[in-house]
């Protein structure tokens, strides 16, 4: 191909990597306008990472004056909603293990971090409900849908994957792989919470770099999108406990407070607080579970060089598919995804 093709090529590809997301964030916020899925943020939420990825990897093909003020507005919508999106999950958490547990001694308590966080919850929604109808009338949105139709419609000829196209996904995709392993040597030490946090971080952009080149490598990172997955889940889930483990202390504490300044004295509180000291046990003892499961797959998956084989697999493909490197290839590595 020649350079104007292999242009051609990438932007078609991009396009089509954006199209669906742009579709999809606009559907989910509908969504959350009509009714209260918790899923319907969590939706929008992937929508809005997949659209900052592809516009990372392909920033220096995407339109100068515009490609800034797009991230800016996917980011802005990424973080408003990760606020909401936590509480919804601790208050559908709450709701789980308040049903399964049989001692009444802890529902008080239980109930009443349910209350505080349904509290935060409701305080959000009037936002949440003006953020996404902005989203619908979103100008950001707009532009980058024209520019995706524009295109498509100019580029519906292109059948093949260009060479530069091979060699962007070798380096986005090992640069990905090289962040996530970095954490690698902190993952033995339980105590590295914010090591572990970074660690999930880094997974979740692997994932949605190599879901974005998936279709490049025509199914040949399909393990390796479900390891680098798996890697997301279980260090999210371990955040989420960590993240239980630092508020519970403080909560009881503010509680205490409250309930004192309330009566005049603390007896009340006692009340509340075995069911939050339960809480804390519980997801004290549910950490641990996690990160021992981790740790076990972890050890399966360097056995299986699971990590070697995704290098492989995207080395081979860019040797075969292009004769020598090219330096104009190079998404904006800058540009990160939390």
């Amino acid at each position: 191909m020649a350079d104007k093709e292999n242009r051609s090529a990438i932007l078609d590809y991009c396009a089509k990597s954006i199209q669906p997301n742009l579709e999809s964030l606009k559907s989910c916020a509908q969504k959350i306008i009509k009714r209260k899925n918790i899923e319907d943020i969590h939706d929008l939420r992937v929508a809005s990472r997949r659209i900052r990825t592809c516009l990372a990897i392909f920033y220096s093909f995407l339109p100068k004056k515009k490609v800034e003020f797009w991230q800016k507005e996917i980011k802005s919508i990424t973080l408003l909603f990760g606020q909401v999106r936590d509480l919804d999950v601790q208050i559908d958490l709450l709701d789980q293990i308040t049903d399964h547990v049989a001692d009444k001694s802890v529902q008080p308590g239980l109930k009443r971090v349910r209350l505080r966080l349904n509290q935060k919850r409701e305080k959000k929604q009037e936002n949440i409900l003006t953020f996404c109808h902005s989203i619908l009338e979103s100008t950001s949105l707009i532009e980058m849908k024209t520019w995706v139709e524009s295109v498509l419609a100019t580029n519906d000829q292109i059948n093949e994957y260009s060479q530069d196209l091979f060699q962007l996904g070798y380096e986005n995709i090992q640069t990905r792989l090289d962040n996530f392993l970095f954490y690698e040597v902190f993952l033995f030490d339980p105590t590295r919470i914010n090591e572990l946090h970074q660690m999930r971080i880094a997974a979740k952009r692997l994932r949605y770099s190599i879901e974005i080149f998936s279709e490049v490598y025509d199914g040949k990172l399909d393990s390796a999108l479900d390891f680098s997955r798996k890697s997301q889940q279980y260090l999210g889930n371990i955040h989420d406990c960590d993240v239980w483990i630092a508020f519970l202390p403080k909560f009881l504490e503010d509680e205490s407070a409250r309930i004192h300044a309330f009566y005049g004295y603390s007896r009340p509180f006692s009340r509340i607080k075995p069911g939050i000291i339960y809480l804390l046990e519980n997801r004290t003892k549910e950490r641990n579970r996690m990160y021992q499961s981790f740790l076990e797959e972890w050890k399966v998956w360097k056995f299986n060089e699971t990590w070697l084989n995704l290098r492989k697999v995207v080395f081979l493909a860019s040797l075969d598919n292009q004769s020598q490197p090219t330096d104009q290839v190079h998404g904006d590595s800058s540009n990160t995804i939390k």
